[in-house]
């Protein structure tokens, strides 16, 4: 037998067919298919993590009822944006009920979000300790939400038990897209 040019290059050809295959065709197949088991790999761990999570929940009507009813509570919580003068006054009440003598009072900007806002009040009240620590009590007990993330208590120099409250309290409220300043 003899080898021609023709058979050198028939043999390259044929030697060179499934080095390609394998490169072009196997190769990026594997790749495909190792993606697609490590998706389902991903997709069988949230599947597990699910069933696990609706394996604590006896019944799951049951638990939506739940938390629909506290989002409701919460919503209770919150005046309109029309009330949230009258809980301006009854802060301002509860001050004067405990003895306290409100000296200033003034909003800052409210902070917005989708469904509630909180109007920033700032506050100088001047009074004897034990009536405001009373004040901060009933400011507690009050049916809609409010939060005090800043106080800064002064004694007095001139009349013994007499203290100065500089506070900004937060008042939440229902936002409906008008803004109430």
């Amino acid at each position: 037998m003899r080898l021609g040019l023709r058979e050198i290059l028939f043999l390259m050809l044929l030697l060179a067919l499934p080095v390609a295959a394998f490169k072009f065709v196997f190769q990026p197949r594997n790749q495909q298919i190792q993606t697609a088991q490590q998706q389902i790999s991903q997709k069988r761990s949230k599947l597990s993590q699910l069933q696990q999570a609706t394996r604590r929940i006896d019944d799951l009507g049951q638990e939506i009822e739940r938390l629909s009813r506290a989002v409701v509570l919460f919503e209770q919580k919150l005046p309109a944006q029309r009330e949230v003068e009258v809980v301006l006054k009854e802060v301002w009440q509860l001050a004067s009920q405990q003895g306290l003598t409100p000296k200033s009072v003034r909003t800052d900007e409210p902070d917005i979000n989708i469904m509630y806002a909180q109007l920033p009040l700032r506050m100088v009240i001047i009074g004897d300790f034990d009536g405001f620590y009373s004040f901060l009590l009933d400011l507690e007990k009050l049916q809609r939400i409010t939060r005090l993330p800043q106080l800064k208590l002064v004694k007095s120099k001139d009349v013994e038990g007499q203290i100065k409250a500089d506070m900004v309290l937060h008042i939440f409220y229902e936002h409906k897209g008008e803004n109430i300043l």
